[in-house]
């Protein structure tokens, strides 16, 4: 079962900035606007989830990274018939790592608790500043490796 698609919304000054500091943008973008965002992301974006829709879903086939900007959003993970909810996250989470460093199948669910706001990092526009930030593409591994040793 597929993730409901969310609401598009624009980027603004705010979210351009949470971008920045979650991807550690600075080095490359010292004065990271959101009209820089949309240039430099075009494929990417700010999308709207209403308490009960699934940002992720475990066993689907994705590569973006999801930054929650506001709200909150639960990690359920299931084996077989049994799920459990395994962490709740919040504003400056990032989720997807584990599935953009693998293999790209979603390792666990991510069900928004409340109404929740994320910045979609498309896979497409990912890929550059991983190649070019080894620093991010550390965080990221080291992000990964972590939430596969719960």
């Amino acid at each position: 079962m597929a993730s409901v698609r969310p609401r598009s919304l624009p980027v603004d000054e705010p979210t351009a900035e949470a971008v920045s500091k979650a991807f550690d943008l600075l080095g490359f973008f010292p004065e990271f606007s959101a009209e820089l965002c949309a240039k430099v992301f075009p494929r990417s974006g700010v999308e709207q989830f209403r308490a009960g829709e699934k940002l992720i879903e475990q066993g689907e086939t994705g590569r973006d990274l999801l930054l929650i900007l506001a709200g909150e959003a639960g990690v359920q993970y299931k084996v077989e018939y049994l799920a459990a909810e395994v962490g709740r996250l919040g504003p400056g989470a990032v989720v997807g790592e584990m599935a953009l460093l693998a293999d790209g199948v979603r390792t666990a669910s991510v069900t928004a608790s409340a109404p929740t706001f994320v910045f979609r990092l498309a896979f497409e526009d990912v890929g550059y500043i991983l190649q070019n930030n080894p620093t991010l593409a550390e965080h990221l591994k080291g992000l990964a490796r972590q939430r596969s040793a719960r």
